[in-house]
């Protein structure tokens, strides 16, 4: 075997080993939001059903609406058809990732004329703090002196123990930007279809007549049928989320839709040392290896050194032969 293909089988064992025998674990970065995926047996009519998230720790809830005044149903749409969404430049689109435009049914519409409803929202497993964004959308506004002539949302919130979230809890790192328009965006592509190529500043007032609630409703101060929205991301765990509605006299309609956090990628675990061997912080599998490889090279050094050290006869000297 010639020296230079030794040499060469040399190095590139040695490379080869360190290759395999070096590894690290790093965490990866935490996922972006999931949007909620509502479903009914008739999603036209949809007063009680299920919403779905893609994250297994969550899991999912059970919804209800009931209608305690006036004339109110719930139905089921997607961004897409209702022609609302939320870009990243949104604070809810930026919170949880963008949720339009899409074809995935991930609003509940509340339609109605002088309607008052409850939409209770019961999650499978307490949704831990931090976790959630709740986004109410499309509180339209007439102008008039008075705030029952707009859409009203009232958010309550309780834990898994029964205790109810405090306003500020509700708010969490939604506070001091809870009041958006979905259509306060650059005009491309990605802006709602509702929007009509027009941006949009109007945006709910948001109050909090309770220690325990969060109130939004329309500015009454201008008139705006398109683009106002509120959202949470509450600070404390929710296991129980109720929504009250009230809409003006005329008819109208509120969509909401919910998010959650996508669970962090867990780290990849390290390599355990050998039970042979004291754990001193060395991969056991990259000792063999070297070990192995280091054999190797020894073994093709002893041989190119044997194949150096013989000796051709010296010219006109014939062999001694043995009689």
């Amino acid at each position: 075997m010639p020296r230079r293909f030794l040499a060469a089988f040399a190095l590139a064992a040695v490379v080869s080993g360190l290759g395999i025998g070096v590894s690290s674990a790093a965490l990866a970065a935490p996922g972006d939001g999931t949007w909620g995926t509502w479903s009914a047996t008739n999603p036209l009519d949809a007063p009680t059903g299920r919403l779905d998230f893609g994250n297994s720790s969550v899991g999912g809830a059970n919804y209800t609406f009931v209608l305690n005044s006036g004339s109110s149903t719930a139905s089921i749409d997607s961004v897409t058809s209702a022609g609302e969404w939320f870009t990243a430049e949104t604070a809810p689109g930026a919170w949880a990732g963008a949720n339009g435009p899409s074809v995935t049914d991930n609003v509940l519409t509340l339609s109605g004329a002088a309607a008052n409803a409850t939409t209770t929202i019961t999650f499978d497993n307490p949704v831990p703090a931090d976790y959630l964004t709740i986004v109410v959308s499309d509180l339209d506004s007439t102008n008039a002196t008075d705030p029952l002539y707009s859409d009203r949302v009232t958010i309550t919130a309780t834990t898994d123990s029964g205790a109810s979230l405090s306003s500020s809890e509700l708010q969490g790192s939604a506070s001091g930007s809870e009041v958006f328009n979905f259509c306060n965006v650059a005009v491309n592509a990605d802006m709602p279809t509702d929007c009509s190529g027009t941006v949009a500043t109007a945006v709910p007032v948001m109050q909090t007549p309770s220690a325990t609630s969060v109130y939004f409703f329309g500015d009454i101060s201008v008139s705006s049928a398109v683009g106002n929205s509120a959202w949470l991301a509450p600070s404390a765990e929710v296991k129980t989320l109720t929504i009250v509605w009230s809409s003006y006299a005329v008819l109208s309609d509120v969509r909401i839709a919910l998010a959650v956090k996508q669970d962090p990628t867990p780290p990849t675990p390290p390599t355990p040392p050998s039970p042979n061997l004291p754990d001193t912080g060395v991969d056991a599998v990259a000792v063999t290896l070297t070990a192995g490889i280091l054999g190797l090279v020894g073994a093709a050094a002893l041989l190119v050194g044997r194949r150096h050290g013989e000796r051709k006869p010296a010219m006109g000297r014939v062999p001694t032969r043995r009689v």
